[in-house]
C-alpha cells in the first residue's frame, strides 16, 4: 500500500478558502479545549471525522481534539475529565451530556509497545509529536489536523486531494496496518459505505486476508463496532461489504448462516432499509429490535415458524437463551439489551393470540419494539392471519 516515505517530509497547509470549514461549524466544547490546552502551554487540534466530514459538506458525529499534552497533563489542566483505556490511554472531557475525547500525540518508536503472537497491539502508550502522530493513524482521510486559531489544515499525506478524489488509502503497508489494529478492517467497511470511496485491490485483498484477526478482538468491542456499521445509516451497503469480504463469521456469525442458505431474505434488508431510513429522519434506533431481528433466523431453527396461536412462550424464551449465549461468543451483547431481545421475541406469540391476549401485551413495556417487528415479518411475506392489521385499528381507537 501506500508507503510512508512517499508523503512530503513538509506538509501542506491547506487554507480556509479551499477547505470551507467555517470556524462556527466547530463544536463550541472542542474550542474550550483546544484554547485551555494552548494557554496551558501546549497545542491542540481537531482531527479524524469532523475535519474529513466536514470538508465533503456533511455534518460530523464526533469532533475529537488531539494534542501533545500527555493523558496526565490533560486531565490535570482541565475539570470533569477522565482517562480510561489501557491499550491507547484517551481522555473524555464532559460538558454536559456532551463527551469530547482528547487524544495525545503517539510515537513512531514502538519499542515499548506490546503485541499479540499475530502483531495486533495489546498496549501502546508511547507519545510523540505531530510529525510521529500523522503516521500511526490508519487512512489519510482521518489524518488532517485543523489548527482553529487559524482555520488551517494540516496535510502530511495528502489525505485532503484523497477526500476529494474519493479515494480510501492506507497510511503505510495495508497488510501491517490490519495486523497492528484488524478494527481498521471494519472502518474500511464503513468509510466505504458511508461516503462512496474507491478502495484498491491490494487494501481490499489484505481486508479479506486479516479479516481471522478479528477474532483477537474483544466481544464487548465488536458489539460496539456492529452498532457503528449498522446503525449509521449504510446497513445495507454495509452488511453486503461484510458478506462480500467475509466478515460475518466474526461479528455475526448465526446471521451468516442464514445470508449464506437459499432462504428468503426480505426481512432481514427489509429491516436494514427501514433502520437507515430512520437515520435519516433521525428518529430514534434501538440495538436491541436490530439485535433481534439479526438473530431472528437462529431462533427460528430452533423454535420452528412462530407463526401460530399454539406457540409457547417460555419455548421462545428458552431458545432464546441458547441463540444469545451462542451469539455472544462472537459479539456479547449487554444484558438489559438481551433482555429486550427476548421480550420483542417473545411479543410475537402474544401478539398472534387476539383477542384474549390484547390486554396483556397493549401493557407490555416493549409493545411497540413488538408490534413494529410483527408488522415487518408482514411486510416481508409472513402470513400471520392479518394480525398486523387486527393491531393496527386495535390501537388506532
Amino acid at each position: 500500500m501506500v508507503a510512508v516515505n512517499q508523503y512530503k517530509i513538509s506538509p501542506e497547509i491547506i487554507g480556509i478558502s479551499k477547505h470551507r470549514i467555517k470556524p462556527d461549524q466547530i463544536d463550541n466544547d472542542a474550542k474550550s479545549i483546544i484554547k485551555k490546552l494552548n494557554k496551558g502551554g501546549f497545542k491542540g487540534y481537531i482531527v479524524g471525522g469532523f475535519v474529513r466530514d466536514s470538508i465533503l459538506g456533511l455534518k460530523p458525529k464526533d469532533c475529537d481534539v488531539v494534542t501533545n499534552a500527555t493523558p496526565e497533563e490533560i486531565k490535570n489542566l482541565l475539570p470533569r475529565t477522565r482517562i480510561i483505556g489501557k491499550r491507547f490511554k484517551i481522555v473524555h472531557a464532559r460538558s454536559g451530556r456532551n463527551i469530547t475525547e482528547i487524544s495525545t500525540f503517539r510515537s513512531s518508536n514502538q519499542s515499548n509497545t506490546k503485541k499479540s503472537s499475530e502483531g495486533l497491539l495489546l498496549r501502546d502508550n508511547n507519545y510523540g509529536n505531530i510529525e510521529d502522530d500523522v503516521f500511526r493513524r490508519d487512512f489519510t482521510i482521518n489524518a488532517l489536523y485543523l489548527d482553529v486559531e487559524k482555520m488551517e489544515i494540516i496535510d502530511f499525506v495528502e489525505g485532503f486531494q484523497d477526500i476529494k478524489n474519493g479515494d480510501l488509502k492506507s497510511i503505510g503497508d495495508s497488510f501491517e496496518r490490519f495486523k497492528e489494529d484488524p478494527v481498521r478492517i471494519l472502518r474500511a467497511i464503513r468509510f466505504k459505505a458511508k461516503l462512496n470511496l474507491n478502495i484498491d485491490n491490494k487494501l481490499g485483498r489484505d481486508m479479506k486476508k486479516l479479516s481471522y484477526l478479528l477474532k483477537e478482538i474483544s466481544s464487548g468491542r465488536k458489539y460496539e463496532e456492529t452498532l457503528k456499521l449498522l446503525l449509521t445509516g449504510n446497513s445495507q451497503s454495509i452488511m453486503s461489504e461484510m458478506q462480500n469480504h467475509d466478515l460475518l463469521d466474526y461479528l455475526l456469525p448465526l446471521t451468516k448462516d442464514f445470508l449464506n442458505s437459499k432462504k428468503d431474505k426480505r426481512f432481514i434488508f427489509n429491516v436494514l432499509k427501514n433502520t437507515d431510513e430512520r437515520y435519516k429522519r433521525n428518529k430514534t434506533l434501538t440495538p436491541s429490535f436490530l439485535f433481534a431481528v439479526l438473530l431472528w433466523p437462529a431462533l427460528i431453527n430452533k423454535t420452528g415458524s412462530l407463526n401460530s396461536k399454539k406457540i409457547k412462550i417460555h419455548n421462545i424464551s428458552r431458545a432464546a437463551n441458547l441463540v444469545l449465549k451462542k451469539h455472544n461468543q462472537d459479539c456479547f451483547i449487554p444484558a438489559r439489551i438481551q433482555q429486550s431481545i427476548k421480550e420483542t421475541w417473545e411479543l410475537q406469540a402474544m401478539l398472534l393470540k387476539i383477542p384474549e391476549k390484547s390486554k396483556i401485551a397493549l401493557k407490555h413495556k416493549r409493545f411497540r419494539a413488538g408490534y413494529d417487528f410483527l408488522l415487518l415479518r408482514e411486510k416481508s411475506g409472513e402470513n400471520l392471519g392479518g394480525a398486523g392489521q387486527w393491531w393496527t385499528k386495535k390501537i388506532a381507537y
